[in-house]
């Protein structure tokens, strides 16, 4: 059956045990591929925009009801749920997009068997981690808290994997309803808690409330093939040579997204680690959207493109970056001119250097942007290793730029250091994608040009 029949007649039918139709080859043509890139994208913008009005709704009551420095125990707890959370895909969602048995029953059971077992591992991990993460930053609650909020992992491990199916065929709206649902509950119990408890723990309640709401529904009214242990040493195989690369990219790319958080608070004390966190998450609004498109839109479009022929990878890709680009990069030049404006708007006194903060972050999201757009080439072509030496050397940028920012400038170092790692990265994922023959220069040009024009008006300006 082609990726289309799967859509259109039944988003939630699975192959039967012993049908020999599980290999998906989707060979959908040019017109139904950009029909379901377009639904898809819609969905994802529709659910992503939801997303950011209850997490800023969420964001503004809580600010009210806890001080910067509850923020900033939560933002550690919050970066250690994410990589529990990125530890327990293994990367089996752009396997399973990819992967010609992506559909086979027997495949995705052995994908959930490794995730579950994959969350008992990390939940033992974060209580090992829990005594020396509270030592580093001088905080005795975050055993307790790290220990419990490690449970968590457990949870995600049990998730259905047939959502990852979802992904495949870009069939989205119930994914992102059963995200709106997970998240809006999640947000309640927050402020609830956070209004009766005023402590950290309004944060790890949350996500327990998050987590299983996605493990009912995932067994429930969005199951396909039902899930039960098995270990096929095929699929196996399968799963681990690509995914070997995955689960190292993903590990450096949780210290490349939230490194900055566990050094900053070390040295800058949790008020200021909690302005810094709300700086950085309004300054990533926008380049979310576009990361949740790459993820959920351009991985299974490029993947299908690939199939065909470079050049129409080459000529879709340009059609594809350009319309993206055109789109989100506005709104980060708004926020690189007003940032400050924004803050004052949205947050009381103690706030007030998140302004700052946030138009140098939207400057640096300028490179995030134009990069969601290219990375998803390396997975679609099934490359994994080229992507986890780029995610390495993001890494390496990072920790030499905000170290040398801090060195000479103290936090505004730090800060400008923080941004400037993608600008660094550009070069060096050009010459990771030419081989594909994608390498865009001239739209990329463009796209920073501009960009550094508005940089320039606001320097001028202030």
């Amino acid at each position: 059956m082609t990726l289309h029949k799967d859509t259109e007649q039944s988003p939630l039918s699975a192959p039967t045990e012993s049908s020999d139709a599980g290999p998906n080859k989707p060979n959908a043509s040019p017109i139904s591929l950009k029909r379901l890139a377009i639904k898809g994208s819609a969905w994802v913008m529709f659910g992503f925009g939801m997303a950011q009005v209850l997490r800023l709704g969420g964001n503004v009551v809580l600010t009210r009801l806890l001080t910067p420095e509850v923020f900033g125990i939560m933002s550690i707890v919050g970066a250690l749920l994410m990589g529990l959370q990125m530890f327990s895909d293994v990367g089996l969602r752009p396997n399973i997009i990819q992967n010609p048995r992506g559909e086979e029953p027997v495949f995705i059971r052995t994908a959930w068997s490794i995730q579950v077992i994959r969350g008992f591992i990390l939940a033992s991990l974060a209580a090992i981690l829990a005594w020396p993460l509270a030592f580093i930053n001088g905080e005795p609650s975050l055993v307790l808290i790290t220990m419990v909020a490690g449970l968590t992992a457990i949870i995600s491990g049990f998730h259905s994997t047939w959502l990852l199916v979802y992904y495949r065929r870009m069939v989205l709206n119930k994914l992102v309803f059963l995200d709106l649902t997970g998240q809006f509950l999640s947000i309640v119990v927050m402020v609830v808690c956070a209004w009766y408890f005023r402590s950290v723990w309004a944060l790890v309640l949350g996500s327990f409330v998050g987590s299983t709401v996605k493990l009912v529904a995932s067994h429930t009214v969005l199951s396909g093939v039902p899930m039960r242990f098995l270990w096929e040493k095929e699929a196996v195989y399968e799963l681990i040579r690509f995914g070997r690369w995955i689960f190292i990219s993903t590990a450096l790319y949780f210290l490349a997204v939230r490194l900055d958080i566990f050094v900053f608070g070390s040295f800058a004390g949790m008020t200021m680690l909690g302005i810094f966190v709300l700086a950085k998450n309004l300054s990533r609004l926008v380049v979310e959207a576009l990361m949740k498109l790459s993820s959920t839109v351009l991985l299974p479009v490029y993947s299908r493109l690939a199939e065909r022929s470079t050049k129409a990878l080459r000529t879709r890709t340009f059609k594809i970056r350009a319309v993206l680009l055109a789109l989100f990069l506005p709104p980060l030049w708004a926020i690189i001119l007003w940032g400050h404006h924004i803050i004052d708007f949205l947050y009381d006194d103690r706030y007030k250097d998140a302004g700052w903060m946030l138009q140098i972050f939207a400057a640096g999201a300028i490179a995030t942007a134009i990069r969601a757009t290219i990375e998803p080439v390396l997975l679609a072509v099934g490359n994994s290793f080229r992507h986890m030496i780029g995610t390495a050397i993001i890494l390496c940028l990072q920790i030499a730029s905000m170290s040398v920012g801090a060195i000479l400038a103290g936090v505004p170092g730090f800060v400008v250091g923080m941004a400037l790692t993608d600008w660094l990265y550009y070069p060096v994922l050009a010459y990771l994608i030419r081989p594909y023959g994608v390498w865009l220069p001239f739209l990329d040009a463009v796209a920073f040009g501009s960009s550094v024009v508005v940089i320039g008006l606001l320097w001028w300006m202030n």
